[in-house]
């Protein structure tokens, strides 16, 4: 290299360079310093704050309601709209149960509350409806419920833990042929549904007798309901098993299949039960379809892949969610004596070396059988399979093994038998319920 090269100024593309450099070694430095200062913040916020804005939208909404008299800034955090949307977003486990029981008297709605000191509605019977007769829970979804009265021929959309409620519109004549409608509601739980919208599925028979049923759908942006361009095969459909999931309502029926309609999407899908359809119930469990299957004395769950295939979630003995031992010996009452003593300290030498004679099935009974177990709908951030036995309603959390239960009240004379009931499953939110304006229906659907 010559002397006049080497005594020659950088090039200008190198100083360009060596001052990128130097921006980005900056930019780094104060990402750095941002994040140090938050996490410092962060350590030296008071508890309370912390408190406020990190676990209050976790609790039940009748545990939030309580805490309103803490401080004014949780006061105002509670009540305000961008709360509610956070409430009804995150995840949460199923409330309980909607229920109707008749008798001489008349029909009743109730609600069975799993954890009855903390996650239960402030008016089981929806007293704040304004319906002549007691409401029937249709579905329910993310805290927002669709309720009908038979006696007033109407439809409404209500919050039960909040008590908000909104008129809804009679589907066509058509739709409404069956004394239970087969409604599902369908509710966006997304942190940017800031108004409440909703949408209402009614699936309807085409003609009776048929088996293909078709679809009208009602929103509250819209204002209205239309008839969906889509059918499906769903002979023997069952209106009180409507469950919402992942955007689509879908139902059960009789030949062993889940028929689904998306309302956005327009699709329907179509799902084959997995195993007994006899003994199966549909779900919804992280924003996903779900169904459980009775399979010999165990619950098998499937989850809904993005294909239309199930895959297994979870297995559960029906033992363990009722909290029985295989072999759960109860002693006859009879009246003890010297040779009784001998032959209970010989079986209980046998049940400690795992054998069990059969001449002390005279002496025991084995606890009630499962056949009578009945699986009931569930939703929810996680997977929970319902179960119903006699009166014992239970709750069984597959991943964290855990049970919750709950009796439902003695049947009245000659009112409805437990195991014949309709039950929906529900989850106490702050969501709101967004005001309908009606619309007419469009001018191709006035006749529909």
């Amino acid at each position: 290299m010559s002397g006049a090269d080497a005594d020659a100024p950088p090039r200008s593309d190198d100083g360009a360079e060596a001052e990128q450099l130097r921006a980005c070694r900056e930019a780094a430095r104060r990402r750095l310093r941002e994040r140090v200062g938050a996490i410092v913040r962060a350590v030296r916020a008071p508890l309370a704050d912390v408190l406020r804005d990190h676990a209050l939208v976790h609790l039940p909404p009748a545990a939030a309601a309580r805490l309103r008299l803490v401080h004014p800034s949780w006061a105002r955090a509670l009540a305000s709209p961008l709360f509610a949307v956070a409430h009804a977003a995150a995840p949460r486990r199923l409330s309980g149960l909607f229920f109707c029981s008749s008798s001489s008297a008349g029909s009743s709605l109730s609600f069975l509350p799993l954890d009855a000191a903390a996650d239960t509605v402030p008016s089981p019977p929806l007293a704040f409806l304004p319906s002549s007769s007691a409401p029937a829970v249709l579905s329910s979804s993310h805290g927002v419920a669709c309720c009908f009265s038979a006696a007033d021929d109407a439809y409404f959309v209500c919050n039960p833990a909040t008590r908000s409620w909104q008129g809804v519109p009679c589907p066509p004549c058509r739709a409404t042929t069956r004394q239970r409608p087969a409604v599902v509601i369908v509710f966006d739980a997304g942190v940017y549904n800031f108004a409440g919208d909703f949408a209402l599925v009614c699936a309807f028979e085409s003609a009776p007798g048929s088996g293909i049923y078709c679809f009208v759908v009602f929103t509250s942006v819209a204002g209205a309901w239309w008839v969906a361009d889509a059918v499906a095969p769903a002979e023997g459909l069952l209106p009180a098993s409507g469950v919402a999931a992942g955007g689509t309502a879908w139902w059960r029926t009789t030949i062993g299949t889940a028929v689904g309609y998306n309302p956005v999407s327009g699709q329907v899908h179509l799902a084959v039960c997995p195993g007994d359809s006899a003994q199966w119930e549909i779900g919804s469990a992280a924003g996903t379809l779900h169904c459980a299957v009775r399979a010999g004395g165990d619950v098998v769950v499937f989850r809904l892949d993005g294909h239309g295939g199930w895959e297994v979630a979870a297995t559960v003995s029906v033992a363990e969610i009722l909290q029985q031992r295989p072999w759960q010996p109860v002693f006859a009452s009879h009246e003890l004596t010297d040779s009784d003593d001998e032959e209970a300290e010989e079986r209980a030498e046998q049940e400690r070396t795992g054998a069990v004679v059969t001449a002390a099935a005279s002496r025991f009974r084995m606890p009630r059988g499962d056949d009578d177990v009945r699986l009931l709908p569930f939703q929810g951030a996680e997977v929970e399979v319902v179960v119903l036995a006699g009166r014992r309603v239970v709750a069984f959390d597959t991943v964290a093994r855990r049970r919750r239960e709950a009796a439902l009240p003695d049947q009245p004379a000659g009112g409805t038998d437990w195991g014949a009931a309709a039950f929906v499953a529900h989850t106490n939110t702050l969501a709101l319920v967004s005001p309908v304006v009606l619309m007419e229906p469009p001018d191709d659907q006035e006749t529909s």
